[in-house]
This record gives structure tokens, C-alpha cells and sequence, in this order.
């Protein structure tokens, strides 16, 4: 804690341009346990030039099933873009939770939604305009950043998803069914209770349809690969937006359930945030 007591005073004195990479441990009174926390700045570098200036927008990455807080770094440029767009990006820790809420009591939608932000805004001095703060994942993290930014209208500017796990129900049944070897049934009822199955406010296409009319839904934007094996539920849920009348915005483009579509797809979601033309801005 004392380590980020030291970084937050170095913040309120200095501009947020001056730092790197931070991770570190703190106790979640959500999680009710120690979790990990990594952040990006967007420091000057002669590597790289911005192309986005003014103080810096926060954006919420979260990660997929198996990944953790680090995946981002590891397997992409996210650093880069940062810089080239001038975002602070916060990477949580979720485990294999799909933020949800779980029967167990370790609380990961509430965790990321609501103790999150507190804490990041007091630790690194970070802006409280709505207007500047998103939130977007991979997999199932695309999965939890629609579910987070619909269930807290007003909180975000714009979310994107990328391959998204936005037919949520559909998901949980294959892996009850057994279809889906990479996670176990046992999983979901840990998560859900006895039979598994999400209630309706952990399903990004109950919540599409719920949101469509509300004044403050954020800007949302839908990509996915075409060879990803969750094209046909992203289909569904792009159906069920369109038919509600979110005005969301969507692209495709040849790719898989892999690092190397996210890693270009994220750079349209900077774009995207930004206000930025996606189809002819180029990528870095």
C-alpha cells in the first residue's frame, strides 16, 4: 500500500506523462483478498509520437479466460498505444470469474465496476469525468466490459468488444453440455450456483436490449474475427442490438480468436474513443 501511497503523491505533484509501467499487490475488500494491478502511463519517449495531445483518457482493459492483469503486455503493444493515443490503461485481475458477482462471495463485477475506480482515482489522481473514462476487453473480457459499462450507464464514455463472449448463456450451456473442453461445468456453478446459469444481468445481449433506449448508454463498438469460434454468438448479439436500436457500431475483418487480430483491433478501439474515422485512420 505504501508503494502506492508514494506513486499517487508523485502524481498529484507531477503530470501523469511522466511515469511508465506500475504493478503491484493491494487487498480488495470486494474480492476480500490480495490481487494484482498493473498500469500504463503514457510517458514521453522518443520512440514514439503522439498523435492524440491534452490530458491523458483512462481506459479499463480487462482480460480473457486464461489470461491475467499481465496478458495485455505481454502479447500486445499495448504500451505503444498508449503513448500514440495518450491513455492511461488500468489491467485488473479477474481470474476465470466472467465478472460476475459469484455465489461464493468473491465479488468481481462489483470489484471492477465499483471498488476499482474509487481506488484508482485516489491512488493515481485520475480524472471523474465520465467523458474521458472507457472500458474494453478480449474474450471474456469483452464479455465484462459490455456487462460493466451497460449496468453502470454514465460511468463511460464508450466500450468496446473485441470477440467478445456476448452470447453469454450460449457459452455457459456448451460448457455444461460438455462441448467446450476448456472449462469444466463445475466452474460456472461456482460461479452461478447449482445449475450453472447466468441470471439475466451478467448477459451482454439481456442488457443490449435493456439499455437501447436509456439516454446514457454508452458508445459501444463490436468487433470480431470471422474465423473466431465465437462469430455466430457475436452475430447474435449484433442481431440483438441492432433490432433494439442501440446504434452500436460493428466490424469484421478475417482473423481468429487470437493475439494477433486484438492486437490491431485495439488500436481501432483507441480510435474509436477518440472519435476517430476506424475505417481509414491508420494502424501503427
Amino acid at each position: 500500500m505504501q508503494l502506492y501511497r508514494t506513486l499517487s503523491q508523485y502524481l498529484i505533484k507531477k503530470e501523469a506523462s511522466s511515469m511508465g509501467i506500475f504493478s503491484g499487490e493491494f487487498y480488495s475488500s470486494d474480492l476480500q483478498k490480495t490481487t494484482s494491478l498493473r498500469v500504463i502511463f503514457p510517458d514521453s519517449s522518443n520512440d514514439v509520437t503522439p498523435i492524440v495531445e491534452g490530458e491523458p483518457r483512462v481506459l479499463y482493459l480487462l482480460h480473457g479466460l486464461s489470461g491475467n492483469s499481465a496478458e495485455w503486455s505481454r502479447f500486445s503493444k499495448i504500451e505503444y498505444y498508449a503513448k500514440k493515443y495518450n491513455f492511461i490503461i488500468i489491467m485488473p485481475e479477474a481470474d476465470r470469474s466472467f465478472y460476475c458477482d459469484t455465489v461464493c462471495g468473491t465479488r468481481y463485477f462489483t470489484y471492477v465496476a465499483d471498488e476499482l475506480p474509487v481506488l484508482c482515482s485516489r491512488w493515481f489522481n485520475l480524472t471523474k469525468d465520465p467523458s474521458c473514462t472507457f472500458i474494453a476487453g478480449e474474450s471474456m473480457g469483452g464479455c465484462g466490459a459490455v456487462k460493466i459499462a451497460l449496468r453502470r450507464p454514465g460511468q463511460y464514455e464508450a466500450v468496446a468488444s473485441l470477440s467478445g463472449v456476448l452470447d453469454y448463456p450460449a457459452m455457459v450451456q456448451r460448457v455444461l453440455d460438455g462441448s467446450w473442453p476448456d472449462m469444466q461445468p463445475k466452474e460456472f456453478q461456482a460461479i452461478h450456483g447449482g445449475s450453472g446459469l447466468p441470471k439475466p444481468e451478467d448477459d451482454p445481449l439481456f442488457l443490449v436490449q435493456k439499455m437501447a433506449a436509456n439516454p446514457a448508454r454508452p458508445r459501444l463498438l463490436q468487433m470480431c474475427g470471422t474465423e473466431d469460434f465465437l462469430y455466430e454468438d457475436n452475430q447474435r448479439f449484433r442481431r440483438a442490438a441492432e433490432a433494439a436500436g442501440y446504434g452500436h457500431t460493428y466490424r469484421e475483418e478475417p482473423g481468429d480468436h487470437e493475439w494477433p487480430y486484438w492486437d490491431k483491433a485495439i488500436q481501432c478501439a483507441f480510435q474509436f474513443f477518440c472519435g476517430m474515422d476506424i475505417d481509414t485512420s491508420p494502424l501503427f
